[in-house]
This record gives structure tokens, C-alpha cells and sequence, in this order.
């Protein structure tokens, strides 16, 4: 976690530095199967292949990292594995960021989506999935899988704040997605 200024030259820095680190966990890749149990949010975003295109589209944005308290640096290229992130929590002008690696991209003709993972000094040790699938009856959905724990002590004792925080990114994850369908299907 590095407090910073959020400045592109600053936000620079810090991804400099955490692009040499490596994930904080194992086995990578650990939401592209349901076992462990871990947690998973779905909803249905409406149906069809406009959806679908709309919404892959959306996610490819990082939409789901886009809102007043919450942002994604660099947000300007797609997911791709191997990339190096920063999750920036941002209030007031400074920003607490927490670098993330792309581990995987999904990239089917009826599924799209990307699993990251934490890197050191990131709260939370683990991985997120973000999943759109079209499926045979024609529902879009996205899926939204975790697996993290409190990366040290001190995060296990701030877990309440620490499960506040992520129940915020979920909603707002999950309600982004919902946005954007909203707006592709009122079209």
C-alpha cells in the first residue's frame, strides 16, 4: 500500500516499483475453478449478443474500477496477462494504491473477463475474477469470484474496515456492470 499524490508522475513511481514484485499467494489463477469454496456474486445483465458485446466492451474498460472513490491505473489499455495494475482508493487528492497482476484473460467468443491478483503490500492476499459469460439460453451474466485473506496481522486486525471496503468493491463492481447493461438495453 503506498500513500500518493494522484498525479500520473506519481502514480508512475508506484507502479514502477510494484511492477517488479510478485503475487502474494498461491496457486495464481485460483478463482478459474470454484474450489476452494470462496466467495461469488452473479447477476444477470440482460440477453443477447448486444449485451454481451456492450458489456465485454465495458469490462475491457475497467468499468467496474471507475467511480468517485474508486480508480484503476493505468486504465487506458484492456486487460492483458502479466500486466501490472494499481487500485487506487482516492478521496481529498491522495490515494492509497495497491498494486495488482493481471493473471489471466479470458477471451472466448461467449465468455470475457480477467482474474488479479494482490501484490505486496496490498491489504487482502488473493485473487478476483471478473466474468462475463452469454449463455446458451441467451442471459448475459457477470460473475464476480474471490478468494483473499488479510494479508498480515495488522489487516486482521482492521478486518472489519477491511470487509467494509470490500463489500463497497463489490457493489461497486457489480454495479457497474449493471450500468452498463442498463444503458446498452435502454438503446
Amino acid at each position: 500500500m503506498q500513500l500518493s499524490r494522484t498525479t500520473p508522475k506519481a502514480l508512475e513511481r508506484v507502479l514502477r516499483r510494484v511492477s517488479a514484485l510478485q503475487p502474494t499467494y498461491a496457486p495464481i489463477g485460483v478463482t478459474l475453478e470454484p474450489t476452494p469454496p470462496m466467495e461469488q456474486r452473479r447477476v444477470v445483465l440482460g440477453s443477447g449478443e448486444d449485451t454481451f458485446k456492450r458489456t465485454r466492451t465495458a469490462l475491457s474498460g475497467w468499468a467496474t474500477h471507475q467511480s468517485l472513490w474508486l480508480r484503476l491505473y493505468p486504465d487506458a489499455v484492456p486487460p492483458a496477462e502479466g500486466q501490472t495494475v494499481l487500485v487506487l482508493l482516492t478521496f481529498a487528492g491522495l490515494c492509497l494504491a495497491f498494486g495488482c497482476r493481471v493473471v489471466r484473460v479470458i477471451d472466448e467468443p461467449r465468455r470475457y473477463g480477467f482474474a488479479y491478483g494482490s501484490l505486496p503490500g496490498h491489504p487482502e492476499r488473493g485473487e478476483e475474477l471478473f466474468l462475463l459469460e452469454w449463455h446458451a439460453d441467451g442471459a448475459v451474466t457477470f460473475m464476480l469470484r474471490a478468494h483473499s485473506q488479510p494479508a498480515n496481522w495488522l489487516y486482521r486486525l482492521g478486518r472489519p474496515f477491511g470487509e467494509l471496503m470490500r463489500l463497497l468493491g463489490t457493489r461497486q463492481y457489480l454495479g457497474a456492470m449493471r450500468r452498463a447493461a442498463v444503458r446498452i438495453n435502454a438503446r
